[in-house]
């Protein structure tokens, strides 16, 4: 967990604020909350690990963010999303995909494997992640 800095990407303030304060909870500290691409630029090179939703305030451009994030920076990317079935391109650099609403645990499993995951390890992903890697 230390050293880890997540980024939200998440247009509804009441889901990144539950967000937050689950992620907090876990000991994650959080590097921004986005709502466009705009903005998620701006927190890209301070972030490890982004949770990123679909539909954002500039249209569905949550997967070209999670590449964006994921090949320019090296951002361990997850799709977090209501709408799992809108995701068609390929996201040949984000790890995978968990749909909202989240359990806090499922965040924390999440999490917890990409962590293993970054460090070079064989991980098993957990139940409820659909994986693009």
């Amino acid at each position: 967990m230390a050293g880890e800095k997540i980024l939200i990407v998440e247009d509804d303030m009441l889901i990144a604020s539950d967000l937050e304060d689950i992620l907090m909870t876990l000991g994650y500290e959080i590097s921004g909350i986005a709502d466009s691409f705009e903005t998620a630029q701006q927190f890209a090179a301070f972030s490890t690990i982004a949770l990123v939703d679909v539909n954002l305030r500039d249209g569905a451009t949550g997967p070209r963010i999670g590449q964006y994030l994921a090949s320019d920076f090296g951002v361990a990317v997850v799709m977090v999303t209501g709408s799992p079935e809108l995701i068609e391109t390929d996201l040949s650099k984000v790890i995978g995909l968990i749909s909202k609403p989240a359990h806090p645990n499922l965040i924390r499993d999440v999490l917890e494997y990409l962590r293993t995951i970054r460090e070079g390890e064989r991980g098993v992903p957990p139940g409820g992640m659909r994986l693009f890697v």
